[in-house]
């Protein structure tokens, strides 16, 4: 099949729904389908197979920054589809404006497929309001949906009434893949833990797991932490004993490593989560997790391979720490745990679970 992947948010910018695109584009390729991508590219060069549109803005919304093409001009989206060279086109979060729209309209030929990827535990009535009036624009248009976890199917049911598919996001577990951790650079006796995210974004939760690291420390328990994401950290963050600001890490590869030489990995998010990429990569990795109940996390996480603490709750989360820096064996066996359940989300069987629903809107 010849199918367009369209993505809303910046694609220079790190994130979720990007890294899914990717993901499930090269998965598709390897199977044999031609596919390409759309998305908002405010800087640098487009990766390959990516077509970059302008008129990037920040809308900030659900608790984190959304760079998205709120200012492209139609006229180079209708340009891009023009030829008809599609048999399906793929939105992601497909009320984000404008790429979307102008991608639907101008793709009149092709079967039209929407990725839900959002949850929130509640929403203000403006953004409800605009969600409303988008959805009846635009869903009439789109044969068939897909959401990647069942908090995200019901947080699209309202405005999306028809039957939906729940397809999980994915984990390239070739790259993200055990290996035995190591001490070198730590402290003797240290655990080390860490953090992946865009811990700008306050319902990442990076203050929490700061805090719980003060903690620690007071009590006299030797913690390291490794922080992965873009972002300026402030000189009382810096000040934490312990912490590592290490930046925003492209490599999958060099990422891959950081989660294999950790002893826990810690996802303190205190809501809004539909899923949790970064959970499956530590997991594909066999390390640990110590992670938030909340909804889309624990749709995800294997019980016995993850501890939950209530989101916002730095003692809790302290107390879960300090369990596991006493029990290396158990470590070890949530790891392998954990292995066995991202093997169930590598991303061939779940590119091949998406196919079958490009199929069934090509059929409609």
């Amino acid at each position: 099949m010849r199918v367009c992947l369209v993505v809303p948010y910046d694609i220079a910018e790190e994130g979720g729904v990007k890294r899914h695109a990717l993901h499930l584009a090269n998965s598709l390729r390897l199977a044999g389908d031609s596919v390409e991508i759309i998305a908002p590219l405010s800087r640098g060069a487009a990766p390959p197979h990516v077509h970059g549109v302008g008129g990037v803005v920040n809308v900030p919304a659900n608790g984190s920054a959304n760079y998205m093409a709120l200012l492209v001009p139609p006229w180079d989206v209708g340009r891009y589809f023009h030829a008809g060279r599609f048999d399906v086109v793929h939105f992601h979060e497909p009320v984000v404006p404008m790429l979307s729209y102008y991608a639907l309209w101008s793709s009149a030929r092709a079967a039209h497929v929407a990725t839900f990827h959002m949850y929130a535990e509640s929403e203000p009535f403006a953004s409800r309001a605009a969600r409303s009036a988008l959805s009846a624009a635009l869903f009439p248009f789109i044969e068939a949906a897909i959401a990647v976890s069942p908090a995200a199917a019901d947080f699209a049911a309202p405005f999306w009434r028809r039957p939906m598919h729940v397809v999980p996001n994915g984990v390239p577990t070739s790259v993200f893949r055990p290996a035995p951790p190591s001490t070198n650079g730590h402290a003797p006796g240290a655990l080390r833990l860490l953090f992946v995210g865009n811990w700008r974004d306050s319902r990442k939760g990076l203050p929490v797991l700061l805090d719980a690291c003060r903690q620690l420390h007071g009590d006299g328990l030797g913690v390291e932490l490794d922080v992965i994401g873009g972002g300026t950290p402030s000189d009382e963050q810096r000040g934490v004993p312990g912490v590592r600001f290490l930046g925003s890490i492209g490599a999958e590869s060099v990422l891959a490593e950081k989660y294999q030489h950790c002893d826990v990995f810690v996802a303190p998010a205190t809501g809004q989560e539909s899923f949790g990429i970064v959970l499956l990569e530590a997991m594909a990795c066999a390390r640990p997790v110590i992670c938030s109940d909340i909804r889309g996390f624990r749709d995800v996480v294997d019980p016995e391979g993850a501890a939950l603490v209530a989101p916002g709750d730095s003692s809790g989360l302290a107390r879960a720490i300090a369990d596991l820096a006493r029990a290396n064996g158990r470590r070890a066996e949530m790891g392998i745990r954990n292995r066995a359940r991202a093997e169930e989300f590598d991303w061939d069987r779940i590119a091949s679970r998406v196919r079958d629903v490009y199929l069934e809107a090509l059929g409609r």
